[in-house]
């Protein structure tokens, strides 16, 4: 059963922004945001357009991947109004799709699907230890 990993869990994960590393860092999120092209999807608490909304942002997110573009992302709103099962829907596209930064904020979600992955030169070996 271990073998199998029978007992993983696939749970998905919420981890919320956290300012107090972004202090840190000495960069935050919004300086980050307008540095991309966002394209901005709000859901407002109807079912039927809140649906279609979800899947128009699963989409886009593919559409992000496969062209390979690192200066895209999605903002998605939740509204007051917005299900709670949307929210978590909304994580588990990301998910899904295999998102490379994803940040709950609020009512906001941002999404960046994509980013370039840099190569590290491996390092030389002078000897055996």
């Amino acid at each position: 059963m271990l073998r199998y990993k029978a007992f993983a869990q696939n749970a998905t994960y919420i981890s919320y922004r956290d300012k107090s590393i972004e202090k840190q860092l000495g960069y935050n999120l919004e300086d980050y945001v307008k540095t991309k092209s966002m394209l901005r999807l709000q859901l407002n608490g109807n079912a039927r357009h809140d649906d279609s909304v979800l899947n128009d942002f699963q989409l886009e997110i593919q559409k992000i991947k496969k062209i390979q573009n690192p200066n895209k992302g999605i903002h998605l709103k939740f509204g007051k109004k917005t299900a709670f099962e949307n929210v978590i829907r909304s994580f588990q596209i990301c998910k899904i799709e295999d998102c490379a930064t994803y940040a709950p904020d609020g009512y906001d979600f941002w999404v960046f699907p994509y980013h370039k992955k840099i190569k590290l030169k491996e390092s030389i070996s002078c000897g055996k230890f």
